[in-house]
């Protein structure tokens, strides 16, 4: 049935445009765009989880459970050792992006880290954004962010620092720096 679609395609292709040949087009054109509206289906429902949900705040359970490359990723994540010493009113915000692939690797091993390192999963906003780097109250603009995922480390009101993206060294390495426990 296709292969009787596509030769009558062509066939109207070579009365509307006679002459060598008659197409504009070549034959490898047409099947890669035919094998394009073939996948592109199966491709769209793949991808459909990522933007199921609404950006804004979200919390850990919902992420895992929402998210299965998230879930996935946490739970293939190993921690060996936790950050000892971490400051008790140590507040994390967390601006990822459920479609970028840099926040499904890094987002599930910072979230690991951190409860590892007895961080409270109160102390941690996880905030979801759109493809834009935009969530409806605006924080992201507020903070400057560009990159995803983003992670600001706050101590009340002042910002100790950022991984944007990945990390230079580790996790582990770059958040001891910023909070002031390397040596």
């Amino acid at each position: 049935m296709v292969m009787f679609k596509m030769q009558r395609l062509l066939y109207a292709l070579q009365k509307r445009w006679p002459g060598q040949g008659g197409l504009p087009i070549s034959i490898r054109g047409v099947a890669a765009a035919l094998v394009l509206f073939m996948v592109t289906p199966q491709s769209l429902e793949a991808t459909a989880d990522r933007y199921r949900y609404p950006p804004g705040d979200i919390s850990q359970a919902e992420l895992l459970e929402r998210h299965e490359v998230f879930k996935r990723n946490y739970d293939e994540y190993e921690v060996t050792v936790g950050i000892d010493g971490l400051p008790a009113d140590l507040k994390v915000k967390i601006l990822f992006g459920t479609w970028c692939h840099d926040s499904e690797r890094e987002v599930p091993r910072m979230l690991k880290l951190l409860t590892a390192s007895g961080v409270k999963e109160e102390s941690i906003s996880l905030i979801s954004l759109d493809i834009r780097k935009e969530e409806p109250e605006g924080r992201a603009k507020a903070l400057d962010v560009r990159f995803t995922p983003t992670f600001i480390f706050f101590r009340g009101d002042i910002e100790l620092g950022r991984i944007i993206e990945r990390p230079v060294e580790s996790l582990q390495a770059d958040i001891a720096a910023m909070v002031g426990l390397s040596d």
